[in-house]
C-alpha cells in the first residue's frame, strides 16, 4: 500500500510539474492574440472597428525583419445577419494591410497602412503601433439595420504571399513563418 502510494505521488508531482511548464511555455506561444475588438454604429452604411491585439514574432521572424525583410499583417472583418428563414447574409466585408519593415542602413523600423508612414527607433514601437486600430471607418456593401443583430468576425494573420519568393517556400514548410489569430466572433446590435 505504502509503495502505491509513494509511486502515485511521484508521477503526481511530475505531472504537476510538466503541467506547469507547458502553461509557462503556451502563454509565451508565439502568434496573435485578439484582446480586444469593438465594432460601432456610424450610421446604415458605415461602421468604425477599434481593437488591440498582440503580435510575438518568432525568432526567425524577427531575425528577417532586423535583414530588411518586411512582413505584411491582414486584418479582416466581417458582419453576418444570421437569418432563420434562409441561409445568413453576409452585409459586410473589410480588409486591410499592415506592413512593417526596417531599413538596415538607417535603422529605422517603417510601419505603414496605405500611403501612411511612421517610423520608429525600435521594434517593440513598431510593433506597439500595428497592434491598435482605433476607430478605423469601414463601408458597409449593404444597408445596416437599427436594431438587428449581425455576427462580427475578426481575422490578423501574417501574410506570407507578400514574402520574397525564396520565403514564401520556406513558409510552406516552417511553422516559423506563420502566424495568425483565431477568429473572435462576438454579436454587434447598431
Amino acid at each position: 500500500m505504502m509503495a502505491f502510494s509513494m509511486l502515485f505521488s511521484r508521477n503526481f508531482r511530475r505531472f504537476f510539474a510538466f503541467s506547469s511548464l507547458l502553461w509557462v511555455f503556451l502563454a509565451h506561444a508565439e502568434g496573435i492574440d485578439i484582446q480586444s475588438a469593438e465594432v460601432q454604429w456610424i450610421d446604415s452604411a458605415n461602421v468604425s472597428l477599434t481593437t488591440d491585439f498582440m503580435v510575438n514574432l518568432t525568432a526567425a521572424l524577427k531575425e528577417a525583419v532586423e535583414r530588411g525583410i518586411p512582413l505584411t499583417f491582414s486584418l479582416d472583418l466581417g458582419l453576418i445577419q444570421p437569418r432563420w428563414y434562409w441561409f445568413n447574409r453576409q452585409v459586410l466585408t473589410w480588409h486591410q494591410e499592415r506592413r512593417l519593415s526596417y531599413n538596415p542602413l538607417t535603422r529605422v523600423y517603417r510601419y505603414s497602412i496605405g500611403g501612411l508612414y511612421l517610423n520608429f527607433s525600435s521594434l517593440d514601437e513598431a510593433l506597439q503601433a500595428l497592434e491598435t486600430v482605433k476607430a478605423v471607418p469601414v463601408h458597409s456593401q449593404m444597408p445596416l439595420g437599427k436594431g438587428e443583430q449581425y455576427q462580427a468576425q475578426l481575422h490578423i494573420e501574417l501574410d506570407t504571399s507578400y514574402l520574397p519568393k525564396p520565403f514564401q517556400l520556406d513558409a510552406l514548410y516552417s511553422g516559423d513563418w506563420t502566424l495568425t489569430s483565431p477568429h473572435r466572433e462576438w454579436m454587434f446590435t447598431p
